[in-house]
């Protein structure tokens, strides 16, 4: 079979890459904002991530064998497959989740905790401090959330608060386990097993609480048809932002995700957005930004 890789698209490097990245944070930063629309349509958050993780099965598999990528898995990494399709399950089923409780403003940027995070987590595995001006911009980050969540924090629903913040805890948690356990397998067979473990795990749990239902509504098929899309075919974007641009720069673009979430939010669903939000979404995004572009620079020196 014959080997297909990007790079032998034409056109430049890295505007390609470049385009890539944005189209993976608009579509991953959309997709969060359809949440509300679909859980009104008469479904759930373990439906959605049910079918979005069957989705990235088939999906996954396809494009490995379109790209000749062999799905054969070392019995070594076995164990790490299960332990990273338990924290990709809680991440489906957060990420978008967690908009049934709370405004999808505050959902995307609970979730976009995890880049903070995997500095802080890589710090104590490395046992080497971040640095003060890291130290600030991570402060900066939690205090923007704090801003965020002291706002008329009796208007919301814990559960939502519960649900996105430990999704981005296990999306962090992945990333890291990622890098030291599989960082030699292909990110797509990767996703590929992942997502076999995390659908067999939120089946369980839809069945057992009996939370498996379809939409009732044309709006809300829309909307659970959209974020399956938009959410799988996201993630092969990432990947091949990374194979142009490196992961520094795709990284910084993928801030581009939570602004996506928050202006569709505000645009097409009328979600109110008080001055104070707005002053502690902007902490968020900067001091996110900030250790991103100093882990840029010391990258690239």
């Amino acid at each position: 079979m014959a080997n297909i890789s990007i790079s032998s698209m034409s056109g430049s490097k890295t505007s390609t890459g470049i385009l890539f990245a944005v189209l993976c944070s608009m579509g991953l930063g959309l997709a969060v904002a359809l949440g509300p629309m679909t859980f009104e349509g008469g479904t759930t958050p373990l439906a959605v991530a049910l079918f979005r993780a069957l989705f990235s099965v088939f999906f996954m598999a396809g494009l490995c064998i379109l790209m000749g990528i062999s799905l054969r898995l070392p019995w070594s990494m076995c164990l790490n497959m299960l332990i990273l399709g338990a924290l990709f399950s809680h991440m489906a089923f957060g990420n978008i989740g967690s908009t049934k409780y709370i405004p999808i403003s505050l959902a995307a940027l609970l979730f976009f905790i995890y880049p903070p995070l995997v500095t802080l987590i890589n710090a104590i595995i490395n046992k080497k401090p971040p640095g003060f001006i890291k130290l600030i911009a991570i402060g900066i980050t939690f205090a923007g959330l704090g801003v965020m969540l002291g706002v008329g924090f009796e208007q919301f629903d814990y559960r939502g608060i519960i649900i996105g913040l430990t999704a981005g805890i296990a999306c962090a948690v992945n990333i890291v386990w990622v890098n030291l356990r599989v960082k030699d397998v292909h990110p797509f067979v990767i996703v590929f097993y992942q997502s076999i473990i995390a659908a067999i795990i939120i089946l369980v749990l839809a069945i057992e609480l009996q939370e498996l239902r379809f939409p009732e509504t044309s709006t809300g098929w829309w909307g659970f048809t959209l974020i399956i899309l938009l959410q799988s075919c996201s993630i092969p974007l990432f990947y091949f932002a990374i194979q142009r641009i490196g992961p520094e720069t795709t990284g910084l673009f993928n801030n581009l995700q939570p602004v996506a979430s928050i202006v569709a939010a505000v645009v097409i669903f009328n979600e109110s957005l008080t001055g104070e939000r707005l002053v502690g979404a902007f902490m968020v995004l900067l001091g996110i930004i900030i250790v991103q572009v100093l882990d840029y620079k010391r990258i690239r020196h």
